[in-house]
């Protein structure tokens, strides 16, 4: 279970923060839509036609909020990347279609506070 806030938290490892060359490089990768139910405050259950699995992020109950409020219902999960990606509003007023991606984790977070800050992933 992380110990800090996820705000405050910079890991890129899966479940933290993703960093915008991740989806950079994977953008292009396969995505099916998904639906997204909290089950508990650092778990999720990502659903497609083809699967469902929980699924770990630092910060669950905030990724639960941002899925509910999704752009037309849009949610889209790459299995192969791990990438969940929520159509929010865009960052000017009435821009649409702007996607937030949360890089999530098949198994359980590392202690963000605990980590190697000298390792690549953490980085402030």
């Amino acid at each position: 279970m992380p110990e800090s806030f996820p705000q405050d938290c910079w890991l890129y490892k899966p479940g933290h923060k993703s960093h915008y060359v991740q989806c950079n490089v994977m953008r292009d990768k396969k995505r099916y839509q998904a639906k997204v139910e909290l089950i508990s405050p650092y778990s999720l259950r990502v659903t497609t036609r083809a699967q469902a699995e929980v699924l770990y992020y630092h910060d669950a109950v905030a990724l639960q909020l941002k899925c509910l409020m999704a752009i037309d219902g849009d949610i889209q999960y790459c299995p192969e990347s791990n990438l969940l990606y929520v159509k929010t509003n865009g960052p000017k007023a009435d821009t649409k279609g702007a996607w937030f991606s949360a890089y999530l984790s098949k198994d359980e977070l590392a202690m963000c506070a605990s980590s190697d800050s000298e390792s690549g992933y953490f980085i402030k």
